[in-house]
C-alpha cells in the first residue's frame, strides 16, 4: 500500500534457480537484495509431503509489514519465533535430548511447531482467505498454553 492507503500491484516475478539450494550462491544473493521480497521453495519440505513446499522462516517480504495490521504482525512474528525455535529443537527431541521444563520457548515450540507445520501445508484445490489464514494461526498458536489475542 502506498501513503495515499491505495493498494500496490506486483510488477515482476522471478524465479531463481540456485544449485544445491546454496541460498548464499552470487546470483540469489545479489536477487535477493534488490527484490522486494523473496519466496524460498525447498525439496526437503515437497520430500517430507507439504505442499506449498516453502521455507516460511528464509520467505521475507519487505512490503508485507505495512499491509498487515499490528496484531496480524505481532503473530507472524511470534509464529516465526516458534518455527525456528522448534527447527533447534526438533533433533534434540528425536533423539530424546531434550526434558519439558528446561526452556519455556523451547516447550511451547514442541507444543505447537508441528501444528505450525500441519497448518502450512495446503492441498492443491484448498482456497482459503487471507483472513481465514490468521484466524486459523492464531487458533493453532493459541492451543497448548499460547496467548497470542
Amino acid at each position: 500500500m502506498d501513503a495515499d492507503g491505495n493498494a500496490g500491484q506486483i510488477t515482476a516475478l522471478f524465479s531463481v534457480l540456485v544449485e544445491g539450494d546454496d541460498h548464499n550462491e552470487p546470483v540469489a544473493d545479489a536477487v535477493r537484495g534488490i527484490l522486494d521480497g523473496h519466496v524460498v521453495m525447498e525439496r526437503k519440505i515437497a520430500e517430507a509431503g507439504r505442499y506449498p513446499a516453502i521455507n516460511v522462516l528464509k520467505s521475507l517480504s519487505r512490503s508485507v509489514p505495512g499491509c498487515n495490521s499490528d496484531p496480524e504482525n505481532k503473530l507472524v512474528i511470534e509464529a516465526r519465533k516458534l518455527l525456528s525455535t522448534w527447527g533447534e529443537v526438533r533433533d534434540m527431541v528425536r533423539l530424546g535430548g531434550y526434558q519439558m521444563g528446561m526452556d519455556p520457548m523451547s516447550d511451547l515450540s514442541i507444543a505447537v511447531g508441528p501444528k505450525i507445520d500441519a497448518f502450512l501445508s495446503q492441498g492443491k484445490t484448498e482456497k482459503v482467505t487471507l483472513e481465514d489464514s490468521f484466524n486459523g494461526l492464531l487458533k493453532v498458536m493459541s492451543e497448548d498454553g499460547g496467548n497470542w489475542h
